[in-house]
């Protein structure tokens, strides 16, 4: 059974790229294009598995990364040419990522601007209710598509090898049941860490219908996702209705 999941949340290719060079700590000017692309092919296939809409801005870039590799693999000596007067063919992805990262912090500092300036507006404060368990090293940020697709494949990574061909195994698994797994963890605590969650699956459909259930209830704004630093393991917490 195929489910459909379409999720406002989704982010563009060039973040994509952002997020892998944050991640490994990449030199922007020196991108290793073999990884980098193989990095982004296993997550277009990831994100195929789960049926997620991919926009052809995605398949456009996945052209361009090939194409960058192919000329990477070419000699790069022409007559009459020194070596290093021929344009690296990494030129145009690192001038499309640079222009990117700069308008997305252009975009957060107006951001910024903008939560400053709601803050002089005198608003009524609400003395009803007062959160008493907010504590500063509960504060988190929130998740994107890609550290939620990161913590999906380092899960199915731990999983052992597949079965030899010849055993057949078949699952009995829901998206329900899924769903009703996740919030069997809120009655004894508020959030659940996503390796929690996992640790006791040793199947990769079960893992991969859990995936679908949590952005099932992302998408239905049913649970929240968060995460205490970049790259980290991240939390689902249940949402109340109408936040």
């Amino acid at each position: 059974m195929n489910y459909k999941i379409h999720l406002d949340i989704f982010e563009g290719p060039v973040d994509l790229l952002l997020y892998f060079i944050k991640r490994d700590e990449i030199n922007i000017y020196d991108i290793p294009i073999m990884k980098i692309t193989r990095d982004y092919l296993d997550y277009l296939d990831m994100m195929t598995t789960l049926n997620l809409q991919l926009a052809g801005e995605f398949v456009a870039m996945a052209a361009l990364l090939m194409r960058i590799k192919a000329q990477m693999l070419l000699p790069r000596v022409q007559e009459g040419i020194e070596n290093d007067e021929i344009e690296d063919p990494r030129n145009e992805l690192v001038r499309r990522l640079l222009e990117y990262q700069y308008f997305k912090e252009i975009g957060g500092e107006l951001k910024i601007l903008e939560e400053q300036h709601a803050g002089h507006f005198v608003r009524k404060p609400n003395w009803s209710y007062i959160d008493h368990d907010i504590h500063p090293e509960d504060s988190l940020s929130r998740v994107t598509l890609f550290d939620i697709l990161n913590a999906y494949k380092q899960a199915m990574d731990r999983l052992p090898a597949e079965a030899t061909p010849h055993e057949v195994e078949i699952d009995n698994i829901s998206l329900t049941q899924q769903i009703d797994f996740i919030y069997s963890y809120f009655p004894a605590s508020p959030r659940v860490a996503f390796s929690t969650l996992v640790k006791s699956i040793k199947s990769k459909l079960v893992l991969l219908v859990t995936m679908i259930a949590i952005l099932e209830l992302m998408k239905t704004q049913k649970i929240r996702v968060t995460q205490s630093d970049t790259f980290e393991d991240f939390f689902i917490e249940q949402q109340e209705p109408g936040v």
